[in-house]
């Protein structure tokens, strides 16, 4: 009997002591130990604010869990929007592509206005982005704003109505030639009227900055250049108020602003503060190929954090189905007492050879990342002969241009910088200068291209050949 005793003292420890286990390799694996859906999906829109989006995308997929465990469609389908919307930023559309795909079945499934919302809201983003498909693109956006007028509180689900009318607004712009002004203003003036219904002052500052930005382009194209650059440098100031609690946005919207300005000034030939604009389009440049390294950096981790948390949950929820049947087996030990010693040696001998492959498969993924990070670099040159290549092809076409873009394809960089590592103090726009004369351009096509008079790239060269000494001469 005393033995009895012991043996079920000992199964219930050991059941005790599994579930332990298990508690702290779901830590080890990065699993929240937060139960509660909404504390997570608040947590993980936080994170999303503050550019961490691999930590955001393990809050929402977990939350998403536990949302439809509780059955509750709508919220569910919130974490499926919240995790689209994110992987759209980052560019990643295959995996957004999977969130519109679980969007369309879930409002099959379980059909509700704010299920119907999140997903064509959600594939109406995808699609346009998708070659060809704009109209696929404005029937979901205006299916998206008949479920938004049907919701009584969108803040009370974090969703900031000034989007779906903005995104109207801007395919009636981009994806008609000439632009459909009058549809455009009236989906910009809807979303005016909805600024006040955003989730935070951030979001109400980034969507007037948008909306400003395209009521300028639409000055434009009537030729009211005035009120364009006006506008304009109101979005330059709206930029400068947001910069603090949202650095990562501005570099592009910025670096949009002077574009256009550039491009105005250059059109009623005011080409001083043309060529200002461009040099602040040029710096700017720089700061945003630095963000562009960090974001392809974060992209990769954030895909591999992803991909191992939903592993992980699949991994989780296979070993709550076997403790299921363990609870089982425990009460059948009770009965066979010999054979439950037995199921306990063997139960730490199969811990023991899964926290050993545990940490081969740390050691496995700690060496991928590694692999891929090396992979992310970027050759600053490559990137300018981008850059000059996209601006030759986008420019008034020239007979000049189709040489120049297949010469720039076949420069030896190499080479290039090797002589670049001779010159003193050379600057980004010294390259792009060097770029062209190694591409075969004359001085009068560099004038023509750059928006310049010929005088002044003779005065550039002559500065350049001062920067490389007789050792390695300046051969351009």
């Amino acid at each position: 009997m005393k033995k009895l005793v012991l043996l079920i003292w000992l199964l219930a420890i050991g059941y005790r002591l599994l579930g332990i286990g298990n508690g702290q390799l779901a830590a080890g694996n990065g699993l929240l130990g937060n139960n509660d859906p909404y504390a997570l999906r608040q947590e993980a829109l936080h994170d999303i604010d503050k550019g961490r989006s691999a930590d955001a995308q393990k809050k929402l997929i977990q939350a998403y869990g536990l949302f439809l465990a509780d059955e509750n469609w709508d919220m569910a389908s919130m974490c499926l929007y919240e995790r689209a919307i994110d992987y759209m930023n980052i560019g990643d559309w295959g995996n957004m592509k999977v969130q519109c795909e679980e969007l369309k079945s879930l409002n099959n499934q379980h059909p509700s206005t704010m299920v119907a919302y999140n997903y064509h809201s959600v594939t109406s983003g995808y699609y346009s982005y998708v070659e060809d498909s704009i109209h696929l693109a404005i029937e979901h956006g205006w299916s998206a704003i008949d479920a938004l007028e049907q919701i009584d509180d969108p803040a009370a689900y974090n969703i900031v109505p000034v989007w779906s009318y903005y995104n109207m607004a801007f395919f009636y712009d981009v994806y008609f030639h000439p632009s459909m002004v009058d549809s455009v203003r009236h989906y910009l003036g809807r979303a005016r009227a909805s600024i006040k219904d955003s989730r935070t002052r951030k979001d109400s500052l980034e969507a007037l900055i948008s909306i400003v930005d395209l009521e300028a382009w639409q000055e434009y194209y009537e030729k009211d250049y005035a009120e364009a650059e006006s506008m304009m440098t109101h979005v330059l100031a709206l930029i400068d108020t947001v910069a603090v609690i949202s650095p990562n946005t501005i570099v592009t919207e910025r670096g949009e602003a002077y574009k256009f300005l550039a491009m105005i000034y250059e059109e009623q030939g005011k080409w001083q503060k043309a060529f200002a604009y461009q040099q602040k389009v040029l710096d700017n440049n720089e700061l945003r190929y630095d963000e562009d390294k960090r974001r392809v950096l974060q992209e990769v981790q954030t895909q591999y954090e992803v991909e191992k948390q939903q592993l992980e949950m699949d991994k989780l929820a296979a070993e709550n189905s076997r403790g299921r049947w363990l609870l089982v087996a425990l009460w059948l030990l009770l009965l066979l007492l010999v054979i439950g010693y037995w199921l306990l040696v063997l139960g730490r001998r199969n811990a023991e050879a899964k926290l050993y492959e545990a940490a081969l498969e740390a050691d496995n993924m700690r060496q991928t990342i590694q692999s891929l990070e090396s992979k992310t670099d970027v050759d600053p040159l490559m990137i300018l002969v981008d850059e000059l290549v996209a601006q030759l092809e986008s420019g008034a076409r020239r007979d000049y241009v189709e040489r120049t873009v297949l010469q720039l394809r076949d420069l030896d960089l190499g080479h290039i910088q090797v002589m670049l590592s001779h010159g003193k103090k050379i600057t980004t726009m010294d390259k792009r200068y060097i770029l062209c004369f190694a591409a075969g351009m004359t001085v009068e096509e560099v004038a023509d291209f750059m928006s310049l008079e010929p005088a002044s790239v003779y005065t550039v060269r002559y500065r350049l050949r001062k920067k490389f000494g007789s050792d390695y001469p300046f051969l351009y």
